[in-house]
């Protein structure tokens, strides 16, 4: 089965606007996660999706591949689909642009695990690890909720909707089969992915199955400004 990465990256953020391009360690965010992107043993492609020309012009300069897509685009999976419109393959997987220290072995979790559950209806996999104590000082984390049989049931900002005794972190990483991005294409937006910003709330909302894997991964995304020192002083200490 053929899989492709493919890495949403625009330009005007609400938290960080200019973020893919912003510099983590004089190398620019986009830069580091597509390093790490290309290292999957089980992706045959890696591909940058963006609406902004300076982020264009700069994967061109840096032999990056990338494709142009639509600035009306409410979410990155959104943005994965315009992709998959011009690009064949069997599995599609959404590599958040803001997880420069992600690991290649876990985006290969996320697809071998897909096709393991397929034959069970599962039409997306995400990840999640345990949470650090301290992790969410500036509430950015996403905290997730699955089932013992690995189903996710919930994903939310705030740490009081969770009542699990452990809180999971979801990473940002998805992977989905053609026909199940297809599928989320086509669901239209109701109250909770509004409500929590948070595009996986989609498919909870329309009884998609999402598998949950567990990954080794408690890196530090970008999501603001300040958190360029954290991914900088993370990688220091690696």
């Amino acid at each position: 089965m053929k899989s492709i990465i493919i890495i949403p990256a625009r330009w005007n953020s609400k938290r960080f606007p200019g973020k893919p391009l912003a510099k983590i360690n004089n190398k620019e965010l986009i830069f580091h996660v597509w390093e790490r992107a290309i290292l999957s043993k089980q992706a045959d492609l890696c591909i940058v999706a963006t609406d902004d020309k300076r982020i264009k012009k700069f994967c061109e300069n840096n032999d990056i591949k990338v494709i142009m897509t639509s600035k009306k685009h409410l979410t990155g999976t959104d943005r994965v689909h315009e992709v998959a419109r011009k690009i064949k393959s069997d599995i599609y997987v959404n590599l958040q642009g803001d997880e420069p220290l992600i690991d290649p072995k876990n985006i290969d979790k996320i697809i071998l695990n897909l096709k393991k559950n397929i034959k069970t209806k599962f039409e997306i996999s995400t990840g999640y690890s345990l949470i650090k104590t301290g992790q969410n000082k500036n509430k950015s984390i996403v905290f997730l909720s699955k089932t013992s049989e690995g189903e996710l049931k919930f994903l939310t900002r705030s740490e009081n909707y969770i009542k699990d005794i452990k809180k999971l972190k979801h990473i940002g990483i998805f992977a989905f089969t053609k026909d199940g991005l297809k599928k989320f294409a086509k669901f239209k937006l109701k109250l909770l992915e509004k409500k929590e910003n948070i595009e996986l709330l989609r498919s909870v909302e329309n009884n998609q199955k999402v598998f949950c894997v567990k990954l080794n991964d408690n890196n530090v995304s970008v999501d603001y400004p300040s958190d360029i020192e954290k991914v900088e002083k993370q990688i220091k200490n690696q």
